[in-house]
């Protein structure tokens, strides 16, 4: 587990975007992993964890698959190179079925994650770090595979107020402040939303 700081020397309340961008689809957006507000003249520490969490949302009703009531159990991980399987399972009285996750330590792609869609249905996959997205979820069609390499930068960027964790990020917005960032680093911001905005890793 490690950290990152983000400096306000600004005499506003910036809203800072912590993102990640995807290498194995770069067409797709970037979401807002975290949002942070280091108050005017001080700072904020984020705790980035060294584990991962993979699971998918599914429906149960064939007629109905977009319908995604339902989630699989979630796994944690800590490796760069993994591979998951979204399958059926039943329940031991036959009453009941529904999808589960399983770690496949077979064909394993160096640093990739994959989660195969083995359930019959379309899912949508995620994975996150705290507890929260890092990547857009995707649906991921029977017989299909998500992948992406998690071993990507941090990146920081200035977004509106009304940009929380979770929302697809606007590139036209971020790239205007866009930082990489590693872990352990800390970033200052200056400036303000009329002279415009800065973001330097100290």
């Amino acid at each position: 587990m490690s950290t990152i700081t983000l400096v306000n020397e600004s005499a506003e309340l910036p809203r800072i975007a912590i993102y990640k961008k995807p290498i194995m689809r770069p067409s797709l957006q970037s979401v807002a992993w975290k949002i942070a507000e280091p108050p005017p003249g001080g700072e904020a520490v984020v705790t980035v964890p060294s584990d991962f969490k993979v699971f998918a949302r599914y429906s149960k009703d064939p007629n109905n698959p977009e319908a995604t009531r339902y989630t699989t159990n979630q796994i944690d991980f800590a490796e760069l190179t993994a591979n998951f399987v979204v399958t059926s399972v039943d329940s031991q009285d036959h009453q009941a079925s529904g999808a589960e996750t399983v770690q496949n330590f077979n064909e394993l792609v160096l640093n990739e994650v994959h989660v195969e869609n083995r359930y019959g249905m379309g899912v949508i996959g995620h994975i996150q770090q705290d507890d929260d997205d890092i990547y857009q979820p995707q649906v991921i069609t029977p017989g299909a595979v998500l992948m992406e390499d998690i071993r990507s930068s941090l990146y920081l960027a200035v977004v509106s107020e009304f940009t929380y964790k979770g929302q697809r990020l606007v590139q036209a917005e971020i790239s205007l402040t866009e930082t990489e960032i590693l872990e352990g680093q800390t970033a200052v911001i200056t400036g303000s939303q009329w002279s415009g905005w800065d973001i330097e890793v100290a």
